[in-house]
């Protein structure tokens, strides 16, 4: 029987070990000829999560593109941010969504939804120490999803899949126009609901400092963005929580706020994405204020305010 059960633990041992180095090589190769390129060259880039991402029509705003996806947290979004800064070097500002949702993201980083759905897609571009953090804060789910990693790694290499643009951010065009309805229930209650979350994810904003830290030492000036949101939106965290952060934590980074830029409900999707009607609103009146030297203001929520469109009705 010790015989037997010796010989099992050597095979253990030699799987691990062959999948150990499938794995190593596979992100090595990974690492290597995955392409960051952007096309156009573009001078600017916007990064954060759904509501950028429907917010910000590349397509009508020259220079840009829209990197942004739907539930990235800064710590996923830290590790593509670096690939792509590194592999263009047209690019001149980094916009990045600060909203009042992104002080509360921890579960869109290691949580058993999350981690299936964000690691495989950068696990190749993500330091140690952060593939360490995952593994404390969600062992079961850091294990189970190495497999799943490993087959997208060999899937883009068998593939000869190198333009990784299409898998880490786009504008989404989004068709969804239920607003109409949301605000009607809302209206039928006596109090709207209001969710005030005090919690803040100290790992998530500690990554976007990481990532103001990295675009600083690489000269691409960071700005960070509020997308427009409904003006009957109501599932918040805490405003003054998020207004004191953004005073005191980020009061030296330039700030723009879009969040009551004027739009009908049927440019909205829902209370907290524009739909693509929406996008081409703000995009073209975006496109616009940069066309008209808005990154050269001193004061740019001013020039924002001043060019602001006459409320639409609603």
């Amino acid at each position: 029987m010790s015989i037997f059960i010796k010989r099992i633990l050597l095979f253990t041992f030699l799987l691990l070990g062959i999948i150990g180095l499938t794995l190593i090589g596979a992100t090595s190769l990974d690492r290597k000829f995955t392409s960051f390129k952007l096309q156009n060259n573009p001078k600017y880039i916007v990064l954060g999560h759904s509501q950028p991402e429907c917010a910000f029509n590349d397509s009508l705003i020259p220079s840009l593109k829209n990197l942004s996806q739907s539930g990235d947290s800064y710590f996923y979004i830290y590790s593509k941010m670096k690939e792509v800064i590194k592999q263009n070097s047209s690019l001149k500002v980094v916009f990045i969504e600060f909203t009042d949702n992104q002080l509360n993201m921890n579960e869109n980083i290691w949580s058993n939804k999350y981690i299936p759905y964000k690691y495989p897609k950068y696990s190749s571009f993500i330091s140690n120490s952060d593939q360490l953090l995952l593994l404390k804060k969600n062992p079961a789910a850091f294990i189970n999803v190495q497999s799943l990693s490993l087959k997208r790694k060999l899937t883009r290499i068998i593939k000869n899949d190198e333009y990784f643009s299409n898998d880490f951010g786009n504008y989404f065009y989004l068709k969804r126009d239920k607003t109409d309805s949301l605000v009607n229930t809302l209206s039928s209650l006596e109090e709207p609901p209001q969710s005030v979350d005090d919690k803040v994810s100290e790992v998530n904003l500690s990554y976007l400092d990481a990532i103001i830290k990295f675009c600083e030492e690489k000269d691409k000036k960071v700005i960070l963005i509020r997308s427009p949101l409904h003006k009957t939106y109501r599932e918040s965290v805490n405003e003054e929580k998020y207004l004191e952060i953004l005073k005191t934590r980020y009061g030296t980074i330039d700030y723009m706020d879009f969040s009551s830029f004027p739009l009908s409900n049927s440019q909205y999707g829902d209370l907290q994405h524009v739909n693509h009607k929406g996008a081409k609103v703000l995009s073209e009146w975006f496109a616009t204020l940069l066309q008209n030297g808005l990154l050269e203001k001193e004061n740019k929520q001013a020039f924002i305010n001043a060019m602001m469109p006459n409320e639409t009705e609603q």
